[in-house]
């Protein structure tokens, strides 16, 4: 009876056809990764027509929250405010992506690099401290030097984009979730 539970606890591993699948789409993801590194502007480019689609789903989002029910006025009225300034920030992006949509996604990563290093050192251990003042210094060099911030948000997708691959090939090839 205990090797029955030993075994039943055991996981089973992902059918061929799926395990395939991860290493062909860990591979592609893994280029792609690659790709980036050695094209950056095509790369920069990618970013900035999915910020402008991102950006018009923020505004039809904000736009229909108007209409939701149980909400006040004020919240009406600052979800409108949303809708309209990132509906404007689109037609930017879109109408001159080069620099609209170049420097909007540099400033948006120097602030998510300066909310991530006060939310880091918040934490109060000293690595979190050290960890969170490094995020709060890169988030303000990236926005005062907007071609380091470029440079940034490229190593950023690319190594995002090597690791996924790695990871969808290792479970494929492991045959289960790693």
């Amino acid at each position: 009876m205990a090797e029955a539970t030993a075994t039943e606890k055991r996981p089973t591993k992902s059918p061929m056809w799926l395990r395939i699948v991860e290493i062909i789409l860990g591979l592609i993801v893994l280029v792609l990764g690659v790709y980036a590194l050695a094209y950056p502007r095509a790369a920069i480019a990618t970013l900035v027509f999915f910020l402008a689609i991102a950006l018009i789903v923020i505004a039809i989002a904000e736009f229909v929250r108007i209409f939701a029910h149980g909400i006040s006025g004020w919240q009406r009225l600052l979800n409108l405010i949303v809708a309209i300034l990132a509906f404007i920030l689109a037609i930017l992006v879109a109408d001159n992506p080069l620099i609209y949509g170049s420097l909007t996604l540099v400033y948006l990563l120097g602030l998510a690099l300066i909310f991530i290093g006060i939310s880091t050192a918040f934490r109060g251990t000293a690595g979190s401290i050290i960890v969170g003042i490094i995020g709060l210094i890169l988030g303000f060099v990236v926005i005062v030097f907007p071609i380091i911030g470029l440079g940034l948000a490229v190593i950023l997708l690319a190594v995002a984009l090597i690791l996924l691959g790695l990871e969808a090939i290792a479970s494929g090839i492991a045959g289960r979730w790693i």
